[in-house]
């Protein structure tokens, strides 16, 4: 049950940290997509603007064509439409295109640059039954219902635009043939186009235009003899025009969050059986080891772990470990009972399995430390498990090493097992190396002993925690490694009392600096101060090979 609820609290933790990611790529897709949407929406709607201009029949006077290629014909048709009363009434009368069909047909009348002797009246209905023909292909191009206004503004007078056509009526009357006053300090899109008199189409989206609204406007220039004579514009509903983004971004969201939900979870999935499993199954294989000692129980569940990556390579580790544990208890056993070997030979095959014998509770928190590592920074979880692994490595070659190494190999091996330490204590745990010399042995696993006494024993059992320093130095006659903290000491005159915990470890490691080395240990320590172990390494005597006996 608590291996259950330790896999629930790691997925939990992983959906806190993916989530609120998820959520941020979301919003940062959706951002994305509102602004590629509008900004394509927008071309294409400026194209079909553009187009359905082009072929209206409002823009036939405008196009130098077959009917209307005298440019005083196409001045006069837009003055007309500036002057004459515009209304609502809808198309002609029978009788009035019966009067205005003769005119209509003669087309030598509009291409000589005689339109504006046509009589009023007739010019009048003339502008009507344009207008009327443009609203029809306009409404008829289109089936979004977005159109407001086509308006009219004429160069003479820029700050005065009559309504042509009404598409929307949004007041009980319409607006069609009324003026309206504008500011064009506030459009400057208008102000630059007449500014310039380009005869390029633009736009504008603006919520201050005289005609009521939230409007994207087209502005088309109207030229005569090659100069801008007026601007048509074309008045849209902008948020007719934005709703129908918004509808396309929801749709689109919805696909891409089902996709991304999708995604997230075979993530998490990936990194439950691909990290949290596989550490959690090495914790309960060693909590299991650490009670019973069963070697081939451990190896098998070691190699039922397939991960192929370092936890994998972990518990491969752990189980050659194991072995090697098991081969070196085996053989203790053998010499023990024998008893066919010397003092000596018994007493370096009882350190060699005492070197050997890591504490699997070490190894738990070491596990459960790269676990948490797994979720919250992958990077240090991969550093933390190759480390583990070397650390792990040392304490087998150390079954091995019946003869001093050179310092640099057990410093090595020190700052693998405070590394390990660093990461389950964190700030709690300060580590400083003043290393000045390094020319000379000492046993292996002989330091590492004193540092993690340091680290347990003294920062560890203070509530702030506290520095561990590791120094070398070298003295005239001498080698010496100082191993000091600031830990909570203790009174090095009080009796010992009777904690319940062995110190063979420590009187182990005396001995073995004694006997191979030659060293000595000198420990100070001052309750509330901290703790200070200095181990002295005589220097070898330099034989005179050159001295004649």
């Amino acid at each position: 049950m608590k291996t259950v609820k330790r896999r629930r609290k790691l997925l939990l933790q992983i959906a806190l940290i993916t989530i609120p990611v998820f959520l941020l790529m979301l919003c940062a897709v959706a951002q994305t997509i509102y602004i590629s949407s509008v900004n394509s929406y927008l071309k294409a709607q400026e194209k079909q603007i553009a187009d359905m201009m082009n072929g209206s029949e409002i823009y036939i006077p405008l196009k130098n064509n077959a009917i209307y290629k005298d440019d005083s014909d196409r001045k006069q048709i837009f003055d007309d439409m500036e002057m004459f009363p515009i209304d609502d009434r809808g198309k002609l009368t029978d009788d009035e295109v019966e009067a205005v069909l003769p005119y209509l047909t003669d087309q030598d009348l509009f291409g000589t640059g005689q339109f504006d002797e046509i009589p009023e009246s007739i010019r009048n209905m003339i502008i009507q039954e344009l207008l009327w023909g443009a609203k029809d292909k306009f409404e008829s191009t289109t089936m979004s219902g977005s159109f407001e206004n086509l308006f009219y503004i004429s160069a003479a007078n820029k700050e005065r635009i009559r309504v042509l056509i009404d598409f929307k009526l949004k007041n009980s009357e319409s607006d069609k043939g009324k003026y309206f006053d504008i500011d064009l300090s506030q459009h400057t899109v208008l102000r630059d186009l007449f500014e310039s008199g380009s005869k390029e189409m633009v736009f504008e989206r603006t919520s201050s235009f005289p005609i009521e609204g939230n409007l994207y406007i087209c502005y088309f220039p109207v030229m005569i003899n090659d100069s801008l004579y007026s601007v048509v514009g074309l008045a849209y509903d902008w948020d007719d025009l934005r709703q129908s983004v918004i509808n396309t971004i929801i749709n689109t969201i919805v696909i891409i969050n089902i996709g991304m939900t999708v995604m997230m979870v075979m993530i998490m999935l990936h990194l439950y059986y691909r990290a949290i499993r596989p550490a959690a199954r090495i914790q309960d294989a060693l909590r299991g080891y650490a009670a019973d000692n069963n070697t081939p129980g451990i190896v098998n569940k070691m190699y039922d772990i397939k991960a192929n990556n370092e936890l994998g390579y972990l518990a491969d580790t752990i189980a050659d470990l194991s072995l090697e544990i098991e081969h070196y208890n085996n053989e203790n056993i053998r010499i023990a009972v024998a008893k066919e070997r010397t003092e000596r030979e018994l007493y370096e095959a009882k350190v060699a399995v005492m070197t050997s014998q890591i504490r699997p509770h070490f190894m738990y928190n070491a596990l459960t430390s790269i676990a948490m590592m797994c979720d919250i920074d992958p990077k240090t979880a991969k550093q933390a498990t190759i480390t583990f692994a070397k650390y792990l490595r040392g304490n087998m070659d150390s079954l091995k090493q019946t003869t001093p190494v050179p310092f640099k190999k057990e410093l090595e091996h020190l700052q693998n097992y405070l590394y390990i330490e660093k990461l389950r204590f964190d700030d709690l745990l300060n580590i400083e190396y003043d290393i000045q010399a390094t020319d000379f042995e000492v046993p292996l696993l002989s330091i590492q002993p004193l540092v993690e006494n340091a680290v347990k024993h003294g920062v560890g059992m203070k509530d702030d925690g506290g520095t561990v320093t590791i120094a070398t130095k070298e003295t005239d006659g001498a080698y010496e490694v100082i191993i000091s903290d600031d830990g909570v000491g203790y009174d090095t005159t009080a009796e010992k009392k009777d904690d319940g915990r062995s110190h063979v470890g420590m009187e182990n490691t005396k001995k073995r600096l004694k006997d191979m080395c030659g060293a000595d240990i000198t420990i100070t320590s001052e309750v509330g101060v901290g703790t200070t172990v200095t181990v002295t390494i005589p220097k070898k005597e330099e034989t005179n090979e050159d001295t004649v006996s």
